[in-house]
Formats: C-alpha cells, sequence, structure tokens
C-alpha cells in the first residue's frame, strides 16, 4: 500500500512522489549527523542486545545508515534487513551498500504488511518512521509478528502533541503548533507506543524521554526551523502572512533576551515478545 502525502502533510509518508525525493535522503543525513539523534540511537542499541550471529529488521531503513551499523555488529553468520516504502530510498541504501560484503539486504515493501514469515527476526526496530503511517499499530503488531519469541522491538517516536515554543504569541503559537502536529499522519504516535506494545502482550516494556531543546534562534538551522513552522501553516491558511512575519520577529526578539525556546519529546519505547 502506497500512501499519498495529502497537502501540507509531510512528504516522508510518500518520498517517491515528491518534487524532489533526494533532498529526503540528504535530510536524513542532516538528522542522523545531529547528536542528540546519535545519542538517542546508541540507548535504542544497546536495548536491542545485538548479538553475532543475529537476524535483524530495521523498518523503515531510510538510506540504511543504522542497518550498516547493525550489520558491523552481527558478523558474517548474522543478516540485516532494511524495508522501506520509498524506492528512492531503497535504491540509494543499495548504492551506499554496493561493495560492502556486509550481510545486508534491503527491501521495497510497506510497513503494515512486511513480506516476511512469522518467527523470522532476533530483533526489530523502528526510528521516526510511525508518525509518517496511516496506521501505526498495524505496523508495530506485524514487526511483532515476525519476531521470534523473546526478541526485542525498539520504537524511536517524536510526539508533535508536546511540542513547545516560547517567545511569541501564544494564540498564534497555539495555530502553528496544531499546524505541525497535523503535518504527520500520526503526530502524537509517541505517547501511544506503550499502550500498544502492552495491546501486542510485549514483556519489560520500558520508556524512556529525552527533550530535543532549541534555545538559539539565531542559530541557522533553528531558525530555518521555526521559520519552516511558520510557513507550512501559513500555506495551509492557518495563519495569515502578516501573523508569520510578527511571530518570527517576536521570536528572534525574544531569543535576544534569553526567551526563546523549543523544545520536543521523543519515545524510546522498547519491549520482548513473550
Amino acid at each position: 500500500m502506497i500512501t499519498r502525502a495529502p497537502l501540507n502533510r509531510s512528504g516522508f509518508s510518500d518520498v517517491d512522489h515528491t518534487s524532489d525525493p533526494a533532498a529526503y535522503a540528504r535530510r536524513l543525513d542532516d538528522t542522523g549527523a545531529h547528536e542528540f539523534w546519535r545519542m538517542v540511537k546508541r540507548h535504542a542499541l544497546t536495548l536491542l542486545k545485538v548479538r553475532e550471529g543475529a537476524h535483524l529488521l530495521d523498518v523503515g531503513c531510510g538510506t540504511g545508515d543504522e542497518a550498516r551499523s547493525l550489520a558491523r555488529l552481527v558478523g558474517t553468520t548474522g543478516r540485516v534487513v532494511g524495508v522501506d516504502a520509498g524506492v528512492t530510498m531503497i535504491t540509494e541504501a543499495r548504492a551506499r551498500s554496493a561493495g560492502s560484503h556486509m550481510p545486508i539486504a534491503f527491501y521495497h515493501g510497506d510497513a503494515h504488511h512486511l513480506d516476511f514469515p512469522d518467527r523470522t527476526f532476533d530483533g526489530c526496530r523502528a526510528e521516526r518512521v510511525l508518525q509518517h503511517l496511516d496506521d501505526p499499530r498495524l505496523a508495530v503488531a506485524e514487526m511483532v509478528r515476525v519476531a521470534r519469541p523473546g526478541a526485542p522491538i525498539v520504537l524511536i517516536e517524536p510526539d508533535y502533541g508536546t511540542l513547545r515554543i516560547e517567545g511569541a504569541d501564544q494564540a498564534v503559537t497555539d495555530r502553528i503548533l496544531e499546524h505541525r502536529r497535523n503535518h504527520f499522519l500520526s503526530g502524537t504516535i509517541g505517547r501511544q507506543l506503550p499502550r500498544i506494545c502492552k495491546e501486542n502482550q510485549l514483556s519489560g516494556v520500558t520508556v524512556r524521554l529525552f527533550s530535543l531543546a532549541g534555545t538559539e534562534i539565531a542559530q541557522e538551522k533553528e531558525h530555518l526551523i521555526v521559520s519552516k513552522y511558520a510557513a507550512d501553516a501559513q500555506a495551509a491558511g492557518a495563519i495569515s502572512e502578516t501573523e508569520a512575519a510578527t511571530w518570527l520577529a517576536d521570536l528572534v526578539d525574544a531569543g535576544t533576551k534569553g526567551q526563546y525556546r523549543r523544545a520536543l519529546t521523543v519515545f524510546l519505547v522498547s519491549g520482548r515478545k513473550p
């Protein structure tokens, strides 16, 4: 099943039908280089408990960076499989892995319907994928199905219902944040993960929360982030052009006074298949 991203929805829901699919691969590279996400990945790796000879699944593998990291750990007797709905991503993942001789394979597929037999993998992970799906519960159920008994299921998702920005008119901010939350097919999936894991009868469910925060709007990347929030909200008709300009100016002014802050909670949830 291909999910066509509606107007003003995240292009990651259907990368192949965006105007510049390669741009999304570059965005994954930028995010992967961010120390915050590197830190979260390290915590996730400890929960996955990778061992030599393990067979692992990375759902929504993107360009395959994490799958390649796992392949280095499972050794020649192990295997890592990456699945992604984007042909662009799978093509790039295969290109980046060409000639590496690592025990790794990439497949174009749908997280809602994984094309693997029951009890195939010793561990499964998904990072920043469920937010882009129509039915993230079904995707988690599929990961549990293809996992072997005792296998860890590790999930990493932000919750855009927790997004907060301080420094400008609260009423305008609320409309921008509402639009940002609705920018994703499942924008509040983070908080739902513990319940979904328990619904799938996973044992030993653990929940770790991380705060992704920005306090320096003068930094180019931070300014670009909030500028995109305002532009997207304006394009959707949630705020006016004047409100967008005033909101950004107020944030910049708040930044000069040390009163600007943007924060988002990221959920790292794991459990084991019974």
